[in-house]
């Protein structure tokens, strides 16, 4: 009988912030659903049919800003349609999904690896650099580039309200990473350096939620008003972001989060508006470090056609 208990946990782990970041997300839910898929048993088609669409609903919205899930997911459906079509046993329904999802878990890992590597190259030495929120990516790239001897001086955003920050100076400060933090609300002018500005920002480098096919990026709030300073100042933002990211048919939304996250003792009829990511504009971005090279926003559609073309209908 089937049973969708460990497809609900990860759901509960997701909406609760204890699965967090976009690829940390789908390489949770890939590999979920393929151990489901594998281990358990169904009595027929019907039961697996319910089993898999009521799985892809919870996986759908644990959160509305996930592309890189979303897309691992088209695959699987893509996949499970053909096995359908062709009349499949349910056995090899399983097993095709099941690799399916390892297919896809394996495109992320290989991703993770390559875009670090590529993007140290664009450091050079002395730079300061601005980074925001936490991005396991941007710290690896940041990590290669010091241990590659380019001496970088690293800021970052304390990222309120769940202070995403710590988990960023952790990993820099273990690795030997020069690491300052500064506070949200000075992140804007601290970046520009046409005005009073103590220190000189080199570059901004920061992760990606979601890339839109235009180039737009959706990443954690006070990612726009960090751009903006820059594009101000002519002061170069890289975005580490893989291609599979990218949401294609233009279905990511902003989430708000709760207002408790900002205030549990707010008074009763206090609104509070507590948006979990902005969008940074393709014009405020130089350019887009992706798994098969840095490109700029506006080529992005042409890059998955050309290493990711079942993305695009």
């Amino acid at each position: 009988m089937m049973n969708l208990i460990p497809i609900r946990t990860v759901a509960d782990d997701i909406k609760s912030i204890k699965i967090q970041w976009a690829t940390n997300i789908a390489k949770a839910w890939m590999d979920i659903l393929a151990k489901e898929i594998k281990n358990q048993s169904f009595k027929n088609h019907k039961e697996f049919d319910t089993f898999f669409k009521q799985a892809i609903v919870l996986i759908k919205t644990a959160r509305a800003t996930e592309p890189m899930l979303f897309n691992g997911l088209k695959a699987c459906l893509a996949s499970y349609k053909t096995l359908i079509d062709k009349k499949s046993e349910l056995k090899t329904i399983q097993t095709t999904l099941f690799k399916t999802c390892k297919a896809y878990l394996q495109d992320i890992e290989t991703e993770e690896t390559l875009r670090p590597l590529i993007g140290a190259k664009i450091i050079k030495k002395w730079m300061t650099i601005m980074t925001h929120c936490h991005s396991g990516s941007v710290v690896k790239l940041l990590v290669i580039a010091h241990q590659q001897g380019k001496k970088i001086q690293v800021f970052n955003t304390e990222t309120r309200p769940l202070y995403q920050w710590r988990k960023t100076s952790a990993d820099l400060v273990k690795a030997g990473v020069p690491d300052t933090m500064i506070t949200d609300d000075t992140a804007p002018f601290f970046v520009d350096n046409i005005y009073e500005s103590d220190i000189d920002i080199d570059m901004v480098i920061i992760g990606s939620d979601a890339i839109k096919i235009t180039g737009d990026i959706y990443n954690k709030v006070g990612s726009f008003s960090i751009a903006l300073a820059a594009w101000h100042s002519k002061i170069p933002v890289y975005i580490v972001g893989s291609l599979l990211k990218v949401d294609t048919e233009n279905t990511v939304k902003i989430e708000q989060r709760s207002g408790q996250e900002l205030r549990s003792d707010a008074p009763k009829w206090l609104k509070i508006i507590n948006y979990a990511f902005d969008m940074v504009p393709a014009k405020f971005i130089t350019w887009i470090i992706t798994e098969y090279g840095i490109i700029k926003p506006k080529d992005i559609k042409k890059s998955l056609k050309k290493w990711y073309p079942w993305m695009i209908k």
